[in-house]
């Protein structure tokens, strides 16, 4: 089921999803960086092998074009797990996962990283995550909280 853009999930509800959220999240964090590392070493040898021309230097960079589209494929895979359980990947590189969510009527984002697991925060959907707040710090003003917290 596709439910990232349709259901509507409780703190408590991704709270839920933390531990299969860790074991995924890890490994998009993990392949991320090792596509960043890959996609640094081919530029370097696009460039040397504008200057330099050998059966080795294409070789390598033939190499590193299928490792990045590997990485590539697996970063696919895990964004789409993600979606399954109703995230939306929104940094691969922070391990930070949004879910949609409701407060006092209107739709917000529940935002879940990898580095704080056991906490959520929240932000409204025109917000980055910069703008975003403890769960308990009431929206605009107001001393209401997120329903569905346990």
């Amino acid at each position: 089921m596709n439910s990232a853009l349709k259901v509507v999930f409780t703190p408590y509800e991704v709270l839920h999803r933390v531990s299969l959220l860790k074991r995924v999240v890890h490994d998009v964090v993990d392949i991320h960086e090792k596509r960043r590392k890959a996609r640094d070493v081919y530029q370097e040898f696009q460039v040397i092998g504008r200057n330099i021309r050998s059966q080795e230097i294409e070789e390598t960079i033939n190499t590193l074009r299928a490792e990045i589209k590997e990485y590539d494929r697996h970063l696919e895979d895990f964004d789409k797990e993600i979606r399954e359980i109703g995230g939306i990947l929104k940094d691969p590189r922070k391990g930070l996962v949004y879910f949609y969510s409701e407060r006092d009527g209107r739709k917000i984002f529940l935002v879940w990283e990898l580095n704080d697991p056991d906490l959520i925060s929240w932000h409204e959907l025109d917000e980055t995550f910069s703008d975003r707040m403890p769960l308990e710090s009431p929206p605009l003003g107001t001393a209401s909280s997120l329903e569905g917290r346990e």
